[in-house]
């Protein structure tokens, strides 16, 4: 038995935080991660069984073998949990069926791309369906998601968004903080609670209805989600909402892009816009009441979808938003009632957007009549207009770009990377690793003293390091910005760029600079990655006005490079330190550019604000 909760539609669902480690967290260590490998740390800290790794959920063939292993040894009263790429998973609709009707405490964790395709075949099959929108919260929901299901007896999934590379997505790396395994024990509880399919407690002789049943699973929920801020010191809900306060302009999102949406309000209220967003995170149990609750004042909505369904009216999330209001407004049972549904715009942003983006978001809502009720920025034909970015727009959070030859590279320089940001700055770094039209692959990396959340809100980098191949691509100079610096990584240390890439750099006045990290082919990925880092720690401490010198890099690389087993870290040691001195100087240049081009650019009399 679980305990009777109160009505969750009278809990406030304005207190989750934007830090990611409170001061109530037992000790944690930082550890970088993706979703798979989140998800693993997660279940072996409750000593979950799971069935499917990192390697066969690259293969999008059907998760049925998985499923029916899982089933068997769940209905033995083992703890389970199913790992698979989220189209396998709907390829399985059968067999995630019947562990539903087995009432069969099972996890299973759907590695995606940008958290939107193949989410409607999953919600229809009796299970519990929560949005993971980064490693973090992968490895947050893990457990959350193990506690709530073995508290109601229904099986969960979580969708694991940037979770695998493929087409226009990325697979996200984050510095997480991993709580102590025993305070994960202590929240989820021994594996003996499990009971066999056989035992006379187990959920699946209960004599009620599926629909009586289901009833247990938002209590279920809400329990696990506010107990887990005694493990981590993270708090979850079933949705986030800032500011505080009530505006009359919200966008809703669910997964990365209502994370996006959550950490750019800030920006966008800065800009003039009084406007707030909703992070869905649980779409099944959906918590429509509580969110008409939130969003019934506002004078007009946004619901902002990953992917377009051309023939329908919305998305997932705008459809479910769309009934939930509309119980409201006809005075449901559990329903609020309401005497007006505000307007309501549903937008496409496809695998990505930026900070621009959303404003031409708030001027659509704010043009009344006039603004398009449905749009799509994947779509050019029903995109909306939008105002150029004049130059760099002032955020927490460092945000810088890798176009590089292979993912091997991309992965060496983000693990150097992250680890030397967090030890020299105290910055979490969190890295998108996507393939490049073309080849070779691009990183987008974010670093902020908090856990560096939102990256599907692009942002326009400071740096863009690219090889000699990868400057070529559109990729390296096309977010190219006033302010921003363009290094160039050549073995020989004299890159020619092309014409197009000479054209942009000369029009958007961004400072061109050539790293050379002297290295031969076997060597060259480790050569790339001390030089990258080195570049990366001249952005963090320009923007931490940090003190760090090239002397201090050195230091702190060879100590990096000695832990993990290098002979000779000398050498490395050396290039991140040159590269360190040259991208600390580049960018004053550039800063100092761009001051003199406002200067240029004011009318004469104004003052300077």
């Amino acid at each position: 038995m679980f305990p009777v909760m109160h009505d969750e539609l009278e809990r406030t669902a304005e207190s989750p935080t934007d830090s990611s480690v409170g001061p109530r967290s037992p000790a944690a260590r930082m550890e970088l991660s993706d979703a798979s490998t989140a998800v693993g740390l997660a279940e072996a800290a409750i000593g979950s069984r799971v069935f499917g790794d990192a390697s066969n959920a690259l293969s999008a063939g059907s998760a049925e073998p998985l499923l029916i292993a899982c089933r068997d040894a769940a209905s033995k009263g083992e703890r389970v949990a199913v790992l698979a790429r989220a189209e396998s998973l709907a390829a399985a609709r059968e067999a995630m069926r019947r562990i539903a009707q087995a009432r069969l405490s099972v996890v299973a964790h759907a590695l995606s791309g940008h958290g939107g395709e193949e989410l409607a075949a999953l919600t229809d099959l009796g299970w519990g369906v929560l949005c993971a929108s980064g490693p973090e919260d992968s490895f947050d929901l893990t457990l959350i998601a193990r506690r709530a299901a073995e508290d109601c007896g229904v099986p969960f999934v979580v969708v694991h968004s940037h979770g695998h590379i493929g087409p226009g997505a990325g697979r996200a790396h984050a510095m997480i903080a991993l709580p102590p395994d025993k305070a994960c024990q202590g929240f989820v509880g021994p594996a003996s609670r499990m009971k066999a399919l056989h035992d006379p407690a187990h959920p699946s002789l209960a004599p009620i209805g599926d629909r009586a049943f289901g009833e247990r699973v938002p209590f279920a929920l809400g329990s696990a989600l506010r107990e887990y801020a005694n493990v981590s010191g993270r708090r979850h809900d079933v949705f986030e909402k800032a500011p505080m306060g009530e505006a009359p302009l919200m966008l809703v999102g669910m997964g990365p892009v209502g994370d996006a949406l959550f950490h750019s309000v800030a920006e966008l209220r800065s800009r003039g816009y009084d406007v707030g967003a909703v992070s869905v995170s649980a779409l099944r149990p959906f918590p429509g009441a509580r969110l008409v609750k939130t969003l019934a004042r506002a004078l007009a909505i946004t619901i902002l979808e990953p992917i377009d369904e051309p023939m329908a009216h919305g998305g997932l999330l705008a459809r479910e938003l769309k009934s939930a209001f509309t119980d409201a407004l006809t005075w449901a049972p559990g329903f609020p009632g309401i005497g007006r549904i505000p307007k309501l715009f549903v937008g496409v942003t496809g695998t990505s957007f930026d900070v621009a983006d959303l404003t031409a978001i708030c001027d659509n809502m704010l043009a009344d009549e006039q603004g398009r009720r449905t749009f799509s920025f994947s779509d050019t034909d029903h995109a909306l207009p939008r105002a150029a970015e004049s130059r760099l727009a002032g955020s927490a959070t460092v945000s810088m770009r890798w176009v590089l030859d292979d993912l091997e590279t991309a992965d060496g320089a983000l693990a150097m990377t992250a680890a030397l940001l967090a030890a020299a700055l105290g910055l979490r770094a969190t890295g998108i690793v996507m393939p490049t039209p073309g080849g070779g692959t691009t990183v987008d990396v974010f670093a902020s003293r908090e856990h560096a959340r939102g990256g599907m809100a692009r942002r326009g980098p400071k740096l863009v390091m690219a090889t000699d191949r990868g400057i070529a691509s559109s990729a390296a100079v096309a977010p190219l910005s006033p302010g921003a610096v363009l290094g160039v990584l050549s073995s020989s240390g004299d890159p020619t760029l092309p014409e197009a890439a000479r054209t942009i750099v000369r029009e958007r006045r961004v400072r061109a600079l050539p790293l050379g990290y002297d290295g031969a082919a076997p060597g060259a990925p480790a050569a790339i990655a001390a030089t990258c880092a080195g570049a990366a720690l001249a952005v963090g401490a320009r923007a931490q006005r940090s003190a760090l010198d090239g002397a201090e890099v050195a230091r702190l690389v060879a100590e990096h490079l000695t832990a993990r087993g290098v002979a000779d870290a000398g050498p490395g040691a050396e290039r991140a330190r040159r590269a360190f001195e040259a991208m600390h100087d580049a960018l004053a240049s550039a800063e100092r550019d761009v001051d003199a081009r406002a200067a240029e650019d004011r009318p004469r009399g104004e003052p300077v604000s």
